[in-house]
C-alpha cells in the first residue's frame, strides 16, 4: 500500500513539472543564472530557513515518540548551520552579509509561505503540520538529483548548491522524515489526511512561489 508521502507528490506531480520548468531553475541547472539572482535568493532563503527552523523545532515538541522529537529537533539545527554556512560560502566573498542589519527584508512570498508553516505547527494537528514541511524536503531533494544528474559539476558556478541537494545524507533526510509522516497519516482520521494533502499540495505551490519570487525580484 503506497503511503501518504508517495501519494501526496503523485498528486503535485504538475506544479513540480513547473517548478523543473522555471526559468529560475533553468538558468540554474545550466549555469546561467545571474548571481545577483542567485544572491537574491539566498538571502530571502536564509529569512525561510530561519522560520522552516522555528517549525521544525515546534513540531518536534508535539511529536509523540522520542525517534520523531530528534528527528525534527536535528532537521531544525541542520537548517539552521548547514544551510546557513552554505549560504554564507557563496555570499560573504561577494561582500554580503545575509546577517547584517540593513539586510533586504523578506519578500511577500516568503511572509506568506513562513506564516503557513508557522501556523499550521501551532494550530493544526501534528501530521498536518509535518504534511506542511515535507516539500521543502522532496522539492529541493528532487530538483539537486535532477540537476546533478544531467549538468556536470565542475566548474558549474553553482556546484556547491547542487552537490548540498543531491547528497545522499541529504536524501536520507528526506527519507526519514517521509517516513515520520507516513506512520502519523496511517493512523490518523479521514478528515485529518484530507488536511494533509491539502497542506501538502499548497506548499508545494509556494515552493514555485518561492523560486518565482527571486526570478522576478519580489520586494515588499
Amino acid at each position: 500500500m503506497t503511503g501518504f508521502s508517495e501519494s501526496a507528490w503523485r498528486a503535485v506531480a504538475p506544479t513540480y513539472a513547473e517548478i523543473l520548468d522555471h526559468p529560475f531553475v533553468s538558468a540554474l541547472r545550466e549555469g546561467t543564472l545571474g548571481e545577483d539572482v542567485f544572491a537574491r535568493y539566498l538571502l530571502d532563503d536564509a529569512h525561510y530557513l530561519t522560520g522552516y527552523a522555528r517549525t521544525l523545532a515546534a513540531l518536534a515538541a508535539r511529536m509523540p515518540d522520542p525517534e520523531g522529537i530528534g528527528l525534527l529537533a536535528g532537521s531544525a539545527a541542520g537548517a539552521v548551520v548547514a544551510e546557513r554556512e552554505l549560504h554564507r560560502a557563496f555570499l560573504v566573498p561577494r561582500g554580503i552579509d545575509p546577517d547584517a542589519p540593513d539586510a533586504p527584508a523578506p519578500t511577500p512570498t516568503c511572509l506568506a509561505y513562513t506564516g503557513f508553516l508557522l501556523t499550521h505547527a501551532a494550530t493544526s494537528p501534528v501530521e498536518v503540520g509535518l504534511a506542511a514541511v515535507l516539500p521543502c524536503f522532496r522539492v529541493y531533494a528532487e530538483v539537486g538529483r535532477a540537476i546533478a544528474g544531467s549538468v556536470a559539476l565542475e566548474d558549474h558556478p553553482y556546484a556547491a548548491w547542487i552537490a548540498a541537494y543531491s547528497d545522499p545524507d541529504f536524501e536520507a533526510s528526506v527519507v526519514a522524515v517521509q517516513d515520520a509522516a507516513d506512520a502519523l497519516a496511517s493512523t490518523t482520521s479521514s478528515e485529518h489526511l484530507r488536511e494533509m494533502h491539502a497542506a501538502y499540495a499548497t506548499a508545494t505551490r509556494l515552493e514555485w512561489r518561492f523560486w518565482d519570487a527571486s526570478w522576478c525580484g519580489e520586494t515588499l
